[in-house]
């Protein structure tokens, strides 16, 4: 986990605000007992961080990822505990940091947050319950969605330099991948489906058949395939498009259904086939055979993907700077977690390069 994970989205911390309010440190007098809720876990100047708090940041953790302590296991919490306290001494840090600016537009971004927030609700109500659910009050998620965007603008203006990728970047990147750049053979066709799964009685599959045979002879006698697609086709996701299932290669659909699609010539009508889905009939509209993206057609992913590589390593040094250089005291023994092992050169292994819009794929077809 890096340091900077705690920075999650708000939904899921809701239940950690409730504690906020009673757990602050400055209520409590000095405690030795480092398992009372009350010890000083970590201070810093005007600050503190209590067991109490501490405990309550884990709690949610093992809330939100639904696991238990249990799964955890006695040898692996104390690290967990470690990076939790951390992420919560970055989060004072970073927003003493963020003191020291003046960001404008803060006040629109906050505002605009919520609304975010709100509009992942069905209901002002329901969004309302969930508040009260969780013990937090309207203002005390506005305070919370402030620090947040607070700490994102502290980051973007102390953590991040200059992250644009040079041509030697992009062009080392392309060499050292080729793999993901080569495109497969892609399909576009229509179809008109009718659906039969384990539930249609032997009756309604013959009258499921006949109809699907009746709707190619209209296509076959030269109706327009989208008007029937329209019609009769029980395939909810290409029917309202009359019929268009969009790109797609071999092995994103059913066998039955790439056996014809792949053996099929552009503009002709196969015969009705049947598939796990229903019974079916296609024509292959267009075919864009299989090659390499050049890297003038890669460019703009790589750039991407380099920007990203290289924003996260500036955040996590940053953020591993900030704590180390912070002059923070901590009262109980830190356990860090084994270093994740590091990528190979170039960039993590497999890591998959967004393919420009004329390359990606349609859903599957059927949804």
């Amino acid at each position: 986990m890096a340091p900077f994970s705690r920075l999650r989205p708000l939904l899921g911390k809701l239940v950690l605000l409730a504690a906020a309010a009673f757990l602050a440190a400055s209520c409590h007098p000095r405690v030795s007992d480092p398992h009372d809720p009350k010890f000083i876990v970590a201070e810093k100047d005007d600050w503190t961080i209590t067991r109490g708090q501490l405990d309550q940041a884990v709690n949610g953790f093992l809330q939100e990822r639904k696991i238990t302590a249990a799964q955890v296991g006695p040898e692996r919490m104390p690290m967990l505990e470690t990076t939790v306290l951390k992420d919560m001494v970055l989060e004072k840090l970073l927003l003493a940091r963020a003191a020291t600016h003046q960001f404008p537009d803060v006040d629109k971004d906050d505002a605009s947050a919520l609304d975010r927030l709100k509009a992942r609700f069905p209901t002002p109500q329901a969004f309302q319950d969930q508040l009260k659910q969780a013990g937090v009050t309207e203002d005390e998620l506005k305070k919370r969605i402030n620090e947040q965007v607070l700490i994102e603008k502290t980051m973007e203006a102390e953590a991040l330099h200059d992250v644009n990728p040079t041509d030697k970047d992009v062009n080392d990147f392309y060499l050292a991948h080729q793999e993901l750049f080569n495109v497969p053979l892609k399909l576009r066709a229509s179809r008109v489906l009718v659906v039969v799964d384990e539930k249609t009685t032997p009756a309604e599959k013959a009258a499921k058949k006949k109809k699907i045979d009746q709707a190619r002879a209209r296509v076959a006698k030269g109706e327009d395939l989208s008007k029937v697609a329209m019609d009769v086709s029980e395939d909810r996701y290409s029917a309202p498009k009359g019929g268009d299932i969009g790109y797609f290669q071999r092995g994103e659909n059913e066998a039955e259904f790439d056996a014809v699609a792949f053996a099929s010539k552009v503009g002709v009508l196969s015969p009705v086939f049947e598939s796990p889905m229903g019974y079916q009939f296609i024509k292959v509209t267009e075919i864009k055979p299989a090659g390499t993206l050049s890297i003038d057609q890669a460019r703009a992913p790589i750039v991407q993907e380099l920007i990203q590589e290289k924003g996260t390593q500036e955040k996590r040094d940053y953020t591993e700077k900030l704590l180390t250089d912070g002059n923070v005291k901590y009262n109980i023994p830190l356990v860090e977690p084994p270093p994740a092992p590091a990528p190979p050169e170039g960039g993590p292994a497999g890591t998959p390069v967004p393919l420009p819009p004329a390359t990606q794929s349609a859903p599957p077809t059927g949804q």
